[in-house]
């Protein structure tokens, strides 16, 4: 059950950092005084710094390291202009590669849920693809 996993991993990070810890449970704690104490979508929205943390868990601890997928049209690669992968083409993508490169997220083996803040991520919202 990738859910459960996936919430280890993130207990384990916030056991091991008692700032982020912090940041997380005061967060929490204003949505619900926000929301007069009801946990609803919009009390789980206002939760960004918690959901930076979930996501920054599925970067390091890949649900799936490997993606698999189709070409549906023929795709010139950016930058290489002799090189076009087919319709049809199998394409592996190596997610965990991604998720690890340093090029991408610096200090990419350190848990920093601030690789997803909203500047950051808009910095590398397609960059790489």
């Amino acid at each position: 059950e990738t859910s459960s996993t996936t919430m280890g991993f993130a207990l384990y990070e916030l056991a091991q950092d008692e700032e982020i810890q912090q940041r997380v449970r005061e967060e929490v704690n204003e949505a619900l005084e926000k929301h007069n104490g009801e946990f609803t979508y919009d009390c789980m929205k206002d939760m960004v710094y918690l959901d930076q943390v979930i996501s920054e868990t599925l970067r390091l601890y890949t649900v799936l390291p490997i993606l698999n997928r189709e070409c549906m049209e023929e795709y010139p690669v950016p930058g290489h202009p002799g090189f076009v992968i087919g319709k049809g083409m199998q394409v592996i993508i190596p997610a965990a590669a991604f998720h690890r490169d340093a090029d991408i997220y610096p200090n990419s083996n350190t848990f920093d849920p601030d690789n997803f803040s909203p500047d950051k991520v808009a910095q590398r919202d397609g960059v790489y693809w």
